[in-house]
């Protein structure tokens, strides 16, 4: 049985243009498998779905005043095509835009996949099927910069009481969009304490899309973590945007006790009470 082995570049393409506007984007594909693959292309739209940048393709119209083909001479959408093992091939998405489109987001993923009505009939091999895709983001606009605002949904940590070596902070919380244009989380989570900054951390610049939210991301690679050990004292975290993005900021509170050096003392303490007790008592017999 051959495998299925494709990358397609750019995996995600992001737009803005007016209505009326024709534009292309070239995509490479490259067969990484070890046998010549039978493909075809299509174009379908979506909608996000969840706070992790899901989505969904189920029950989805197109939009009637966008419409794709491929500028390629010899391709056309929805067409079989043969990529040889180790081969490319540069596909050209046109996408164009009628002149009285709706101003607004609109969400799709060009696929290039294999199945079984795909395949040539004289190949009597098995054949892996599969499918990859690139998301294209289109923003409709008479404007090339649109307002990005939102809110804030329940930015929180666990834990608010913590010790000063165990447990790191965790950072969660949501973004809503409330406009008709994605836009990324640019801005950052400051800790400060007694008024002074103790740590910035970075968000991830994810999408978050038109009328929807998403999860806060950050960064750092394990996340929007702050981690111990840290001075005893109350600490505040604040997150934040940059200024191009119209989202209030919100702060929470949480205390640091050094409770494991309490501990430790106190069972130091034990031990060496004990030990007067029982050399006070006790009396080595002769």
């Amino acid at each position: 049985m051959s495998n299925f082995d494709l990358s397609i570049s750019p995996a995600q393409i992001e737009f803005v243009l007016k209505p009326g506007v024709t534009i292309t984007q070239a995509y490479t594909i490259i067969n990484n498998s070890t046998t010549p693959l039978y493909l075809d292309t299509k174009v379908l739209p979506w909608y996000p779905t969840g706070d992790d940048g899901s989505v969904n393709y189920q029950n989805i119209l197109p939009n009637p005043k966008i419409s794709f083909s491929l500028a390629n001479a010899n391709l056309q959408l929805e067409k079989p095509f043969t990529i040889p093992s180790q081969g490319s091939q540069q596909l050209v998405l046109k996408i164009k835009t009628d002149s009285t489109a709706d101003l607004g987001d609109a969400y799709y993923t060009f696929f290039i996949y294999q199945n079984q009505n795909t395949i040539k009939s004289d190949n009597t091999s098995a054949q892996a099927t599969g499918q990859i895709g690139s998301h294209i983001l289109l923003s409709i606009s008479q404007s090339e910069i649109q307002t990005a605002s939102g809110n804030v949904k329940k930015f929180s940590i666990t834990p608010k009481i913590k010790d000063v070596f165990f447990t790191p902070i965790n950072f969660t919380g949501d973004i809503q969009n409330n406009t008709n244009y994605f836009f990324k989380t640019t801005g950052r989570i400051t800790i400060t304490k007694n008024n002074q900054t103790i740590k910035e951390i970075n968000l991830d610049p994810s999408n978050v899309l038109a009328h929807h939210y998403r999860r806060l991301n950050c960064q750092e690679n394990i996340g929007c973590i702050l981690n111990p050990p840290l001075w005893p004292g109350h600490y505040t975290a604040t997150l934040s945007f940059d200024e191009n993005i119209k989202v209030p900021p919100s702060s929470v509170s949480f205390y640091v006790f050094p409770f494991s050096p309490i501990i430790f003392f106190i069972f130091i303490g034990a031990i060496f009470s004990c030990f007067k007790f029982f050399k006070k008592f006790w009396k080595p017999s002769k």
